[in-house]
């Protein structure tokens, strides 16, 4: 289905000459990147990823900041999505360096009194591509720089404008301070974390989100380990085995193998984390 839509976009490129409508010509080859990008994200195919780059590259051209500056934020931003991915598929900081410098671009140039949603979107994305950084780089300031950007975005993702919205937001900037505490030995980020993760999870309901109530509770027992870890605490360390047992039969029962795999790996080292603790 995908590859239909590039040839009935590529069929509709032939039909629209850039220099006769070049708002129409540049949505485009938006268009054609955005299903490239989804064919890249979804195979992992770096080829569809590049591709999808220089359509949105080439819409770019006639979507400037001046000109359609809500048009030149979306493809800015589109393409930042499609930069991170080739950055994490790739394992290049390069990459990753680019998606966080477009997102900020994004995000400077939508107005926040205009377009408050998609502002925010943009200001999580960067703080996304930051943690993915700082944890890579292994880099105390850009988690930092992650923390201060999520709870910017927390301005406008509110429980009453977007409960979902907030919900990932908080889940997001709970990890930038979870990965802060983990990389300075920092007990306090990591305390902080944890009640970030539990109201994350009594804002979700288990039967509506179950993918993602289940990524942020493993979350949240990360945090308990981690914290165990650096503060010896037996009670901690056990609620971590606790919680990653549950998450690992929540798998079993959709048998999604690799994700049981996981959190039962993570378990029995919060088991061995217990013994060392408990001796």
């Amino acid at each position: 289905v995908f590859q239909q839509a590039i040839e009935l976009f590529q069929g509709l490129q032939m039909m629209v000459e850039r220099e006769d409508d070049p708002a129409k010509w540049s949505a485009i080859h938006h268009n054609i990147g955005d299903v490239m990008g989804f064919i890249g994200q979804r195979s992992g195919s770096s080829h569809f990823l590049e591709q999808a780059a220089m359509s949105y590259e080439l819409a770019l051209e006639v979507r400037t900041l001046e000109g359609m500056p809500y048009e030149w934020a979306s493809t800015q931003y589109s393409l930042g999505v499609v930069m991170q991915t080739l950055g994490q598929l790739e394992d290049d900081t390069s990459f990753l360096k680019q998606a966080a410098d477009i997102f900020k671009q994004a995000s400077t140039g939508l107005k926040r009194e205009e377009y408050p949603d998609d502002w925010a979107t943009a200001l999580c994305s960067v703080g996304n591509v930051l943690c993915l950084l700082g944890t890579h780089r292994k880099g105390a300031r850009t988690l930092e720089q992650c923390v201060v950007v999520m709870r910017n975005a927390m301005a406008e993702r509110t429980p009453d404008k977007s409960a979902y919205g907030w919900a990932v937001t908080q889940n997001n900037l709970a990890v930038a301070l979870q990965a802060l505490g983990k990389h300075e030995e920092d007990i306090q980020s990591l305390e902080e974390s944890i009640p970030i993760y539990d109201a994350t999870l009594k804002a979700l309901a288990k039967d509506d989100v179950p993918m993602m109530w289940a990524m942020v509770s493993a979350n949240r027992a990360s945090a308990m380990h981690a914290l165990a870890a650096e503060s010896d605490y037996v009670d901690m360390a056990l609620n971590a085995v606790s919680e990653f047992d549950k998450i690992a039969e929540l798998f079993a029962k959709v048998e999604l193998t690799r994700y049981q795999q996981l959190a039962e790996e993570r378990r029995d080292q919060s088991k061995q984390l217990v013994k060392l603790l408990q001796v």
